[in-house]
């Protein structure tokens, strides 16, 4: 870990929360049910279908959907993954697809932290996957997927339910399908996080995106790159 990027992603996370009032209460608001939005291929950057066979267990993908700056995360778990019900603290459940694929093994997520919103950027990411034999030093495990910004832990077998740390829900699943040999995502499940997202970090988004419009524009198609690719310095702890 270098600690020029790492206190430069927590002076932005504490700066977004300041300019906020309402930040922590509006994290745990929404509905927590399917929502769609366009149906969108998951691609290479060829442009040709990606296919299950080329999402690798040793690596995490990022791509962004529904929304052109809203990045997320996907994995291969390298097995089959069941549907699970998941439990907010106000008692609101919901239910959570599982995995899509020929062997049912590849999840995604929002790459947005419930906590404070750290989400991978071009320069630095705090947020990502712990593939097998890649261990939390939080936790003792491999197979999660960690913010480092604030020591939050999920479980992307599960749903990405919370396992450890501040997060006050579980990240938002993207809900894939997978067709005539080629996955999409559909929409989401679980808490969603954008508006709030496009609120705190208007300023950057901008920067990266020239306009607000730009960045919220809906995606017809994903392109997916490997996370190392994507972000130059990737913080695990």
């Amino acid at each position: 870990m270098h600690r020029r990027g790492f206190l430069r992603l927590c002076t932005s996370i504490a700066a977004a929360s300041l300019a906020s009032p309402s930040f922590f209460k509006d994290l745990v608001r929404g509905s927590v049910e399917f929502k769609p939005y366009r149906k969108a291929p998951l691609l290479k950057e060829d442009g040709t279908p990606l296919t299950p066979s080329e999402v690798s267990p040793e690596e995490q993908y990022i791509f962004f959907y529904p929304y052109r700056a809203t990045p997320c995360l996907l994995i291969n778990l390298g097995e089959k993954v069941d549907p699970v019900k998941l439990k907010l603290s106000d008692g609101t459940t919901y239910l959570w697809s599982g995995g899509v694929g020929p062997h049912r093994s590849i999840v995604a997520y929002s790459a947005i932290c419930p906590h404070q919103l750290s989400y991978p950027t071009p320069e630095v990411s705090a947020v990502g996957y712990y593939p097998e034999g890649v261990l939390s030093k939080l936790l003792k495990r491999d197979k999660v997927i960690q913010c480092c910004a604030h020591l939050s832990v999920f479980d992307p077998a599960r749903g990405g339910e919370v396992l450890e740390g501040p997060s006050p829900s579980p990240l938002t699943a993207i809900v894939l399908s997978y067709e005539g040999g080629v996955l999409y995502a559909l929409g989401t499940v679980g808490r969603e996080l954008f508006e709030e997202f496009f609120d705190v970090f208007k300023p950057d988004l901008r920067k990266l995106y020239r306009s607000t419009r730009r960045a919220k524009k809906l995606v017809e198609k994903c392109t997916v790159v490997k996370m190392e690719d994507y972000v130059r310095e990737f913080i695990r702890c």
